[in-house]
């Protein structure tokens, strides 16, 4: 964790993703705001959603008016807001009683400041327990007692210790707490701490994904392309993998959305839209009473949602940022390349196909991502049948291995007519045994004869892998059939 601090006085820098944090309040309905008007500027308490999460808390910046307090010390919007920080100069004994009084005030706590040593925090049990430490002095101020057995006697504290100052730390758990303590500090100088959380930003990232907004969109794709931290630029192609899963099940939620109510027949929905959106945790269904039922608040209130961003993601941005991303030589992340296979596989662009394939014959790609370049073919389907079949014919082992695979799961004449020839022609049995199981998911009376056939060339020979495997394929399609 990295820590700043903002004085009025010296300049900084933001440390969040400002359009994120916006946009994950405004999409969760918060409205828990305060204008601060000697500071001129907005305020919002952090939701607390982010706050259950990570343990931390405080009041976001919204919006500064130019030339004001706030503004002119660079505060920008999205800084998380954590403690007020007051320091009470030490010039006298006047001075030192008045401060400890103040800076026990609220947490029975404070940080004293000695010269020539690090500053020491002390703390009391309760409320109204002595310190132990009195000093002496006009001008410049020293220890002249410590009690036994109080706070100050458990510290390094000397007598005849110089004492420079003490700062008292408030820590802002709400924006109750923000309006109180600079109702308190009205007339001080004082100090805020600004907290830079890695974990908050990728809350708020993966929230974004979680809202099916469509204004999330533009600050995911900016954060994705600029970001140099490598669990930013993840956690927003996850989250815009996220929201173009959430796209695709427009027509379901439309379903809801122009019934304008939160639960319908379960047989009323299609089947497969309705278990992706369980699976995304959108909705709930009971089958023995036959519902499906919106979950809130993100299932709720997405149907409202779905068409702005079912529109918004078949624009093709999408699509073309994905496809940028997935040759090894632009993108090394191989999390991010998945994520961008994985969305163009839900988009389905045709433009895709060679850029796919390129990924596919890669041979210093991993193998999984070179898989996944064949699903994605696979599920844009019919229009990448020739380019498959192109890879197979001139592709080393593992090209044809996953072409194949891709032929069978899309099927048709032609990638059935071409499986079966390769498999009648074929003498690798690594090959072969691919080729049986795609010609087998394609399932027609064409394939089931060849598979007849490549068993019958087997029949003497029980150790033959594909043999075994031919055998577990029929075996298979009988118990199917029973």
């Amino acid at each position: 964790m990295r820590k700043k601090i903002t004085q009025f006085n010296q300049p900084h820098h933001s440390v969040f993703i400002v359009s994120l944090l916006l946009v994950l309040m405004f999409g969760l309905g918060c409205d828990n705001q305060y204008y601060d008007e000697r500071l001129k500027m907005q305020v919002q308490q952090l939701d607390s959603d982010l706050k259950d999460r990570w343990s931390t808390s405080g009041v976001v910046v919204l919006d500064t008016t130019p030339n004001g307090p706030a503004n002119r010390a660079q505060l920008e919007t999205g800084e998380l807001i954590s403690y007020v920080i007051a320091e009470y100069p030490v010039r006298d004994v006047g001075d030192f009683n008045s401060a400890i009084k103040q800076a026990l005030d609220e947490d029975n706590n404070f940080i004293l400041h000695l010269k020539d040593k690090p500053p020491l925090r002390i703390a009391l049990r309760r409320q109204g327990d002595k310190v132990g430490l009195t000093v002496e002095g006009n001008g410049t101020v020293r220890v002249k007692e410590i009690q036994p057995g109080t706070p100050a006697a458990n510290t390094d504290i000397q007598i005849g210790d110089l004492v420079e100052k003490i700062v008292d730390e408030r820590k802002i758990y709400s924006l109750a707490d923000y309006k109180k303590t600079l109702g308190k500090f009205s007339k001080k100088q004082f100090t805020f701490r600004t907290t830079e959380l890695i974990g908050v930003k990728i809350a708020a990232v993966d929230a974004l994904g979680d809202l099916g907004d469509v204004r999330a969109i533009a600050p995911l794709v900016d954060l994705f392309k600029n970001s140099t931290e490598f669990s930013l630029r993840k956690g927003a192609i996850n989250s815009l993998q996220r929201l173009v899963e959430l796209s695709v099940l427009n027509d379901l939620f439309q379903a809801f959305q122009s019934a304008d109510i939160n639960q319908l027949p379960a047989d009323s929905l299609q089947a497969q839209q309705l278990e992706s959106a369980a699976i995304l945790g959108l909705l709930t269904v009971d089958r023995n009473e036959n519902t499906a039922t919106l979950k809130a608040p993100f299932g709720t209130q997405f149907r409202h949602r779905s068409e702005a961003l079912y529109q918004k993601i078949n624009e093709g941005h999408l699509a073309t940022l994905a496809q940028e991303y997935i040759q090894i030589e632009i993108e090394p992340e191989q999390e991010i390349r998945r994520a961008c296979l994985a969305m163009i596989g839900i988009l389905k662009p045709v433009s895709a196909i060679d850029a796919l394939v390129a990924v596919l014959e890669n041979p210093a790609e991993i193998p999984g991502i070179r898989f996944q370049a064949g699903l994605a073919l696979s599920q844009i389907g019919e229009p990448a049948v020739d380019t498959l079949i192109t890879a197979f014919e001139k592709g080393d082992t593992s090209t044809k291995d996953i072409a194949a695979s891709a032929l069978g799961s899309i099927g048709g004449s032609k990638a059935r007519d071409r499986l079966i020839n390769a498999l009648e022609n074929s003498t690798e049995s690594a090959i072969q045994l691919t080729l049986v199981d795609a010609i087998a998911k394609i399932g027609d009376v064409p394939s089931m004869r060849a598979l007849e056939r490549q068993l019958q060339q087997y029949q003497q020979d029980d150790e033959s892998g594909v043999r075994i495997f031919l055998d577990e394929v029929f075996r298979s399609l009988e118990e199917e059939s029973m």
